[in-house]
């Protein structure tokens, strides 16, 4: 039974594809709302096991949204690393912090940092940043390839916001061309009882003022 449980569960390729997609499945749930602090710290719990890096950041163009992981977090820290990452937003390139230039940013714990961009709709928007012993190629193409999956859940992310938007609009533009019409409808079906119903008459015009109150 052992045996025949461990076959359905598919060879050892299938099984990685499903926890990779699981994972970002999971991630994904964090990022509808956008890029916000709350959204991108949740986020990246599961985005750093999927990269299997000892820290994951997460920045916009202001501000480090989210710090997951073993490497220490204070303000200092921030303050550089959000430096690196707007000079990243600007070159609108991948970068890897060795050495010298990682010790720069007050990382003096032994390791490597990357940080990639987030393009969203062709713009720079944020960034995604990795901290591990040793920055392989591997790890730089698979950093980049989450980098350009968030940016493509934000993207998603916008786009309902701007649906929203423009339901909204279509339902003010809708109540504008309406509403002159009712109102004179309305008024010209009250003005017929005022002289035959003079009391369904007022009765009208009181549902007719907390109509539009409620309007």
């Amino acid at each position: 039974r052992l045996s025949r449980s461990q076959r359905d569960l598919g060879s050892d390729a299938e099984r990685a594809a499903y926890a990779t997609l699981h994972t970002a499945s999971l991630a994904s749930r964090h990022l509808r709302s956008g890029l916000t602090p709350a959204g991108a710290s949740r986020a990246s719990r599961h985005l750093r096991g999927l990269l299997r890096c000892e820290t994951l950041l997460m920045t916009d163009t202001a501000a480090v949204l989210a710090w997951e992981g073993t490497l220490a977090d204070n303000a200092m820290r921030r303050e550089r690393i959000l430096l690196a990452a707007r000079g990243v937003l600007e070159s609108g390139r991948t970068k890897v912090f060795r050495g010298p230039a990682l010790r720069a940013l007050g990382l003096q714990d032994g390791g490597e940092l990357l940080i990639c961009p987030l393009r969203v709709n062709s713009q720079a928007a944020g960034t995604l940043g990795v901290f591990a012993p040793s920055i392989s190629a591997g790890l730089i193409r698979a950093t980049n390839d989450v980098a350009d999956w968030v940016a493509a859940q934000v993207e998603l992310a916008e786009l309902d916001t701007s649906r929203a938007l423009l339901m909204e609009a279509e339902v003010k533009a809708l109540r504008a061309q309406i509403s002159p019409h009712f109102i004179y409808n309305s008024l010209n079906a009250i003005a017929s009882y005022i002289n035959t119903d003079p009391q369904r008459a007022r009765e009208l015009v009181v549902e007719f003022a907390d109509f539009t109150r409620y309007s």
